[in-house]
């Protein structure tokens, strides 16, 4: 006897779903300040520091706003196949009436609404 096996589609998973806005917002943030926190560094070494390698330091701190800023502004991009296209269906909810709708007319004039303002 042969058994016939149906798969549903895959319920999205939530290891595969997207990161939130907030949370990529919040990570970029987060890699800016730190970026901008080595390039202050770098820069009050570059000052303090009185060897060779003061400009390894004054290259770091003229280099990492650039970097900083890019990272900062680098959104996550969409990844295709997660979000799965919507088909609309029709609704079969039987009506209480068959009849459409119909606008009843006002029983209050134009002039009465007026002074009820």
């Amino acid at each position: 006897m042969p058994t016939t096996r149906h798969h549903a589609p895959d319920a999205q998973s939530v290891t595969t779903a997207a990161e939130s806005r907030e949370a990529d917002q919040r990570a970029r943030l987060k890699h800016y300040l730190v970026t901008m926190s080595v390039r202050t560094a770098c820069f009050l070494l570059a000052i303090v520091i009185d060897e060779w390698y003061r400009w390894v330091f004054a290259a770091g701190a003229i280099v990492l706003p650039f970097i900083a800023v890019v990272a900062a502004n680098a959104v996550a991009p969409r990844v295709r196949g997660r979000a799965r296209v919507v088909t609309p269906t029709t609704d079969d909810t039987p009506l209480l009436t068959e009849r459409p709708f119909e606008q009843v007319p006002s029983t209050v004039s134009r002039r009465e609404d007026e002074h009820r303002r």
